[in-house]
């Protein structure tokens, strides 16, 4: 039976899918922005990842916030901040302007993603937590799926400013779209009187599950930060033109939409371990093949393999760390397991970068390759609990 979703989950939902639309509006098209602007690959890595320097830093306090204060004021707050930093890209004359507006961009992430997973999960029944994050995770997806075909087009009729422009847009969009359909109820603090380590979602990690998921988002986002930077400018580099380069990301996108909601709801029922496991090994798979370099075709089948991993992975792992966490410090526990895939961010635009200026665009991928096979020793190390239905959540 389909899970029948409320209101403010689906306006959520739609205000995230808004969102990630305008984000997928620049992510083709920022690295060769920025290397217009003169950067190495080196500095290109450095830049796209301060994005994530900004957002790993302040996720667990505003995800624990979100706790203390309600979801709603964080992601009307986060949204407002990401659509106003969007603006700036035009105004950026150096490269340290575009790496200090990255900065500013990576703090209204932050403030978003923690309290928006957080709320959904909240709203979720319990044994259908996979089905709803399968859910969310698809809206999101088909945002970013359209996102770069529709930057492609702004690029061609305008030039780089307007998808910056429609970016700040569709945030605001988003932000109005919460603040005005949005009643949160009466929020009762959940994390009054817990410790400083608890309230931020620090004392998680003393759990092995906690602390092996981790270590997959880490590795995952390793490799999807390098994608994110190296890709356009490997495939420009072997005759991919700029405005097809949103073709990869949306065939990654659109078969990560359609695995998400099913793959979701089969966790729902068999448990999140063989999710996990079976989709990092398909996504190591498509990372080696894309170390071959290839045509345009070439790239679209292989980021499609890559999507049906990520689809196959991504309900089953957010879900897990909402199920292992006390409902009172569930935002703090899940901007932990985001700032662990942040640091995976920032790390996979910098070392894929040096290794691209050493040795090529294609060696970056095959150690992309080995941080998943890390990921696939870590996902066959969960506990057996979480193959069950239904997994304890810890006290906290």
């Amino acid at each position: 039976m389909i899970l029948t979703f409320g209101k403010e989950l689906i306006l959520v939902a739609l205000a995230g899918t808004i969102a990630v639309m305008g984000l997928g509006f620049i992510i083709p098209l920022f690295p060769i922005y920025v290397a217009q602007k003169g950067a190495n690959n080196f500095q290109l890595g450095l830049i796209v990842s301060g994005f994530t320097i900004s957002q790993f830093l302040v996720q667990p306090f505003f995800g624990g916030l979100s706790d203390r204060f309600g979801r709603k004021l964080l992601m009307v707050g986060g949204l407002a901040c990401y659509g106003l930093v969007a603006s700036l890209y035009v105004l950026a004359d150096t490269l340290s302007h575009v790496f200090l507006i990255r900065l500013l961009h990576g703090l209204g992430a932050g403030m978003i993603w923690p309290a928006l997973a957080a709320f959904i999960i909240d709203q979720a029944p319990r044994q259908r937590r996979g089905e709803t994050m399968g859910f969310l995770s698809s809206m999101e997806m088909f945002g970013f799926a359209v996102g770069p075909l529709l930057g492609g087009a702004l690029y061609s009729l305008g030039g780089m400013n307007l998808p910056f422009f429609g970016c700040s847009i569709l945030a605001f969009l988003a932000a109005g779209l919460i603040w005005r359909m949005i009643q949160e109820k009466t929020f009762a603090p959940r994390s009054v009187g817990v410790r400083f380590l608890e309230r931020y979602g620090f004392a998680s990690l003393r759990l092995p599950d906690i602390r092996l998921l981790c270590l997959i988002g880490l590795g995952e986002a390793f490799v999807w930060g390098m994608i994110m930077t190296l890709l356009p400018v490997m495939a420009s580099g072997m005759g991919v033109p700029p405005g097809k380069i949103g073709w990869l990301f949306s065939a990654y996108f659109i078969v990560f939409i359609f695995l998400q909601w099913p793959m979701g709801r089969w966790s729902d029922r068999h448990g999140r371990k063989i999710p996990i496991l079976v989709g990092m090994s398909i996504y190591a798979s498509a990372v080696f093949l894309l170390s071959l370099g290839g045509s345009l075709l070439y790239f679209l089948l292989v980021l499609a393999v890559a999507g049906a991993g990520l689809g196959t992975y991504s309900p089953s792992v957010r879900v897990a760390v909402a199920d292992l966490s006390s409902e009172k410090v569930r935002g703090a526990s899940m901007g932990i397991f985001f700032t662990t895939r942040m640091l995976g961010f920032f790390l996979g635009p910098n070392l894929g970068g040096m290794m691209a200026d050493r040795f090529g665009t294609g060696f970056p991928f095959l150690a992309g390759a080995a941080a998943l096979g890390m990921g696939i020793w870590a996902s066959s190390r969960l506990s057996a609990r979480l193959s069950q239905y239904s997994v304890p959540i810890h006290p906290g």
